[in-house]
């Protein structure tokens, strides 16, 4: 199955037409009507953002056609990052060095006097995110 083949499930799966399809991934109509005649190949920057606009698709299935076409609960790029293969070495994080010598005597992780929260970011399993 090709890419286009790929990309033309991904539209009847999410039941739209071509036209809204683009619409939602932000390309021309124009666009994908020559991805899905076979007149051009999806660019990167197309397949990014289908993608980023249907979060839940696998990026292995939809760019190389490997897998099922969703991704499982749990299973996401922001999982890779933390996962943990057999035979591969764990290599210890150093102790950040950018501390000023009062800061050293606090134990690393304990509240810092006179320091508040700036910013908290939420991390969702579909992938997004929210900032407060």
């Amino acid at each position: 199955m090709k890419e286009r083949d790929r990309l033309e499930q991904v539209i009847e799966s999410e039941q739209m037409t071509a036209k809204q399809f683009a619409a939602e991934v932000g390309i021309q109509a124009g666009t994908i009507s020559n991805i899905l005649s076979g007149r051009n190949n999806p660019s990167l920057d197309v397949m990014q953002r289908v993608l980023n606009r249907f979060r839940t698709l696998s990026s292995d299935w939809l760019i190389l056609g490997v897998g099922s076409m969703y991704r499982k609960n749990g299973e996401g790029p922001d999982n890779a990052l933390f996962d943990i293969r057999p035979n591969e070495p764990v290599i210890p994080v150093a102790e950040p060095t950018d501390r000023r010598p009062d800061e050293l005597q606090q134990p690393l992780g304990a509240p810092a006097q006179n320091k508040t929260v700036e910013k908290i970011v939420i991390f969702y399993s579909d992938g997004t995110f929210e900032e407060r």
